[in-house]
């Protein structure tokens, strides 16, 4: 493996070019959002926002759990190795390095989110929806921290608001992403709704319909709409400088608005569509300083 204290300037604009492009492809929610960041921490967000795509995909692309912590433990090195100014030549890496010398944000959060993915590279049952909120804190969470951090922003308040929005987009990111779930017989509705609503797991993966369904899919939709309350009872409380982290809570509302159109049918094709008007609801709330 290659590595090198000093960056060539050039091997550091392609870096941060796959970055970006990166989270146009693969989270473009969250790409329409950097824009309303700093110039000067704009390259960071598009290395965090990368970084958590490229773990959130290991346990797609690899063929078993062995080799997907091998990945883990790679990204735990590299993670150590950019801390030190030394990172390998890969362009995740090398714009987190980059990033770094503008910014700082604490390699605390990158390692627990690590740990959350390598922890469901088995798949593990959720059994209850406190389940489902310690994951979605400890991946979704964990990347607003580090973009709050990179503004340099130290508040309570900030904190407690950045906690609930990963909550609620943990939460919702799984619900929309259920279909996929299911097409790999995976369960993300935790054991005890499912048992409540006696939801019949075969005919989910079969069918994507089942009795009880919409109404586990309801109360777990509700989970994450209660942060999302909790969330934005602590705007007026924080600093004006957060705005941008708490943006990514706008993507997050809209699917569970079109989900509750949907009659909470998360395999319904409308629910899945992107809106078109996103980038100017996102203008729209930047300048009020609402979520």
């Amino acid at each position: 493996m290659e590595y090198s204290t000093t960056t060539d300037p050039r091997k550091v604009e392609t870096a941060v070019k796959y970055c970006s492009d990166l989270v146009r492809k693969q989270d473009y929610d969250n790409y329409l959002c950097i824009p309303f960041y700093p110039s000067s921490v704009r390259n960071a967000q598009y290395a965090i926002r990368a970084l958590n795509i490229e773990l959130a995909g290991i346990r797609e692309s690899v063929s078993n759990t062995i080799i997907g912590q091998m990945r883990m433990q790679f990204w735990r090195d590299t993670i150590d190795k950019v801390y030190k100014g030394t990172p390998p030549s890969q362009p995740i890496a090398i714009a987190l390095a980059e990033a770094l010398k503008t910014c700082s944000f604490s390699s605390m959060w990158i390692k627990r989110l690590i740990d959350e993915r390598e922890a469901n590279l088995q798949d593990p049952q959720y059994m209850t929806i406190k389940d489902l909120e310690t994951y979605a804190e400890n991946t979704a969470s964990q990347v607003l921290y580090l973009q709050l951090e990179s503004l340099g922003v130290r508040d309570v308040q900030a904190d407690h608001a950045v906690s609930h929005i990963g909550k609620a987009i943990g939460i919702t990111t799984l619900l929309r992403a259920m279909p996929f779930h299911a097409s790999h017989r995976r369960m993300i509705l935790p054991a005890e709704i499912t048992a409540k609503y006696n939801v019949p797991q075969e005919e989910v993966f079969r069918t994507g319909h089942a009795g009880g369904l919409e109404d586990a899919v309801f109360e777990v939709a509700t989970a994450a709409h209660d942060h999302m309350l909790t969330a934005r009872s602590l705007v007026k409380s924080v600093p004006k400088e957060v705005m941008p982290v708490l943006l990514s809570a706008i993507p997050c509302d809209d699917y569970l608005k079109a989900l509750e159109k949907a009659q909470f049918n998360s395999f319904d094709p409308k629910v899945q569509i992107r809106d078109w008007k996103l980038p100017y609801r996102l203008w729209r709330k930047f300048r009020t300083g609402q979520i």
